[in-house]
């Protein structure tokens, strides 16, 4: 976990100063800009990160890793459920298989295999 923390800060050091100098000014934020931004960095990061890191130690690799999948899934069903975006069919086929991908490995694992 601390070596993924060292990597982000060093990352977001040498990005910074090329970003300063290609990209606009931000913009001034407001109250409701400012809580969002706060509401991805503890929920979007560093919930994400410590029940990444809780489940690597629990669960084997193989598991953990196939759960990242579960990410564009979700997005979908809250779209849909959320939102009210349309679902195409195409979609609920790759959501279906994605699905069953992620039980496949998730069984595989539980059985030892």
């Amino acid at each position: 976990a601390a070596l993924t923390g060292w990597q982000l800060l060093a990352g977001g050091l040498m990005l910074a100063p090329v970003a300063w100098v290609a990209d606009a000014p931000l913009p001034t934020l407001n109250l409701p800009q400012i809580l969002a931004y706060a509401y991805l960095s503890i929920a979007g990061a560093l919930l994400a990160y410590a029940l990444w890191f809780r489940g690597i130690a629990r669960l084997p690799p193989v598991a953990v890793s196939s759960l990242g999948l579960l990410s564009p899934l979700t997005a979908v069903i809250l779209g849909w459920a959320l939102l009210g975006q349309s679902v195409a069919g195409t979609s609920l086929a790759g959501l279906f298989m994605v699905l069953g991908g992620i039980l496949a490995v998730q069984w595989a694992t539980s059985r030892g295999s």
